[in-house]
């Protein structure tokens, strides 16, 4: 009796445990090629080759590897020096240059990233009762003659 109490307790909480991992996994927000997470200010898009740097404590930059044109890099903070640095994490950076494109995300990216759901904008065909909305003049219209 105890063991089969035991048993489906066990069963009930890896239930629970498996729909809340399904859950979050819903809530997965692609933005490009990357997954848009909590705490991303933006995401540089590399255009042309370019190079991926660590800042050094003296303020020096040394070179750790080259970036490939395509590849997309969320970015979790900016610094002002060497004409500015987006940093990518664990230390590493990209140089801001044309070589780069910085984006930052949607309204409604970060409204899926905080788990509710875009807003929609509904306008009714006519607002307020009594008023006219504004119209575009048609276009000139040519007048054929049938004789």
């Amino acid at each position: 009796m105890i063991k089969k109490f035991f048993i489906t307790f066990i069963l009930l909480i890896l239930m629970i445990f498996v729909s809340i991992n399904q859950a979050s996994a819903a809530t997965k927000v692609m933005w490009g090629k990357t997954e848009l997470k909590i705490g991303q200010l933006g995401k540089v898009t590399i255009l042309s080759n370019t190079s991926l740097w660590k800042l050094n404590s003296d303020g020096s930059l040394i070179k750790i590897r080259d970036l490939k044109k395509g590849e997309e890099y969320r970015v979790y903070s900016y610094k002002s020096v060497h004409g500015g640095l987006y940093g990518v994490g664990t230390g590493a950076f990209v140089q801001k240059s044309s070589s780069i494109k910085y984006e930052t995300p949607s309204k409604v990216k970060l409204r899926l990233l905080n788990g509710s759901k875009p807003e929609i904008i509904v306008t009714p065909i006519d607002p307020n009762p009594g008023e006219t909305n504004p119209v575009e003049p048609p276009e000139p219209v040519e007048v054929i003659s049938v004789e």
